[in-house]
């Protein structure tokens, strides 16, 4: 089974996220902020890190960038509803996707599912 970390301090895009996959095989697990995101995919394996960008505690591109020294090969997609620039950053860090919010849920999980090469 596919894991995957959901890094967000808003509930309800963490559910949402959650609930687009809700007919696939996916352990999904959340966390509130980069901080805690840090930890979990410190002493956890995951297939793909999907990150929220602006978020209390440690922002996204610190996280991104935290997460890529501590597992260098992680796929990660990063989501941000309110600054642009900061997903063009983010894409600059390496990593696979980017996606303004709100999120287009077709392109959204056909996006996940390629790069975690999810098969049914």
């Amino acid at each position: 089974m596919k894991k995957i970390l959901v890094v967000d301090d808003n509930l309800m895009m963490r559910r949402l996220i959650r609930n687009v996959f809700r007919d696939d095989r996916l352990d999904i697990t959340e966390a509130r902020n980069g901080l805690e995101g840090l930890q979990l995919a410190t002493e956890n394996s995951f297939d793909l890190v999907i990150t929220d960008i602006v978020m209390p505690e440690m922002e996204g591109l610190e996280f991104i960038s935290q997460l890529r020294k501590i597992k260098p090969g992680i796929k990660i997609i990063a989501i941000s509803g309110g600054k642009p620039y900061y997903l063009y950053v983010a894409k600059k860090l390496g990593i696979e996707a980017i996606f303004t919010k709100p999120l287009d849920h077709t392109e959204f999980v056909g996006t996940v599912k390629k790069v975690i090469d999810y098969q049914n």
